[in-house]
């Protein structure tokens, strides 16, 4: 039987799946990714430790799996609605609402440092987090150049950062909330910063409570 016609492994796909909950279970319970072992994780989630190393390199890479990259194909996907501001909140608010819940913010918050000084987490975090992420949000950027919305040329990268940049700014530095006015705020300081024109949307566009 060839690769591509190989069955999937239902019994490795529910190991992973009790290894990612007893990660994020313990995760919830302690509070910090410094206090997370493998051995905790195994006996809770009744998987062998040495199954456990042969996934992931070591409790950093496990918690990042955890709390991100298992976590998105759960988020929104932002599919064309006609309108460029929905569709960019619809991007950035499944993170903020992540975020900013325990245990995936305060996991986030231990987690960045490894990631900052860690080159393979770091590989792992921009392939299996970043890259797929900017990848969902160049429709968007693309649709929202041809509706007039954006001018030529606007960078989707730079888009990305500005988007969850500050996410992680408070985050990490000055504090919350991380709540849907932070989304909606970010969604339109992208759409006055890209305007064709330059020019400031005007304010009766943002309406309360709409998004």
């Amino acid at each position: 039987m060839s690769a591509t016609n190989r069955k999937p492994d239902r019994r490795a796909e529910r190991s992973q799946q009790a290894i990612l909950d007893a990660t994020r279970e313990l995760l919830a319970e302690e509070g910090d990714v410094g206090s997370l072992t493998v051995e905790a994780v195994a006996a809770r989630s009744g998987v062998a430790k040495t199954t456990i190393y042969r996934r992931w390199r070591d409790k950093w890479e496990l918690a990042l799996d955890a709390v991100m990259i298992d976590m998105l194909p759960r988020f929104a996907n932002p599919k064309d609605v006609g309108d460029t501001r929905k569709e960019l909140i619809t991007f950035v608010d499944s993170v903020t609402k992540l975020w900013a819940s325990p245990p995936y913010g305060p996991a986030m918050q231990g987690l960045i440092s490894q990631i900052a000084t860690e080159p393979e987490l770091a590989r792992v975090y921009r392939e299996r987090v970043v890259e797929p992420r900017r990848e969902q949000l160049r429709p968007v950027i693309e649709r929202g150049i041809a509706r007039g919305d954006l001018r030529p040329g606007t960078d989707v990268r730079l888009v990305h950062e500005l988007l969850v940049g500050p996410i992680l700014y408070r985050l990490l530095l000055s504090g919350p909330p991380l709540d849907r006015k932070l989304t909606t705020s970010l969604a339109d300081a992208v759409l006055d910063s890209f305007s064709p024109d330059g020019r400031v949307r005007p304010m009766p566009s943002r309406r309360r409570g709409r998004s």
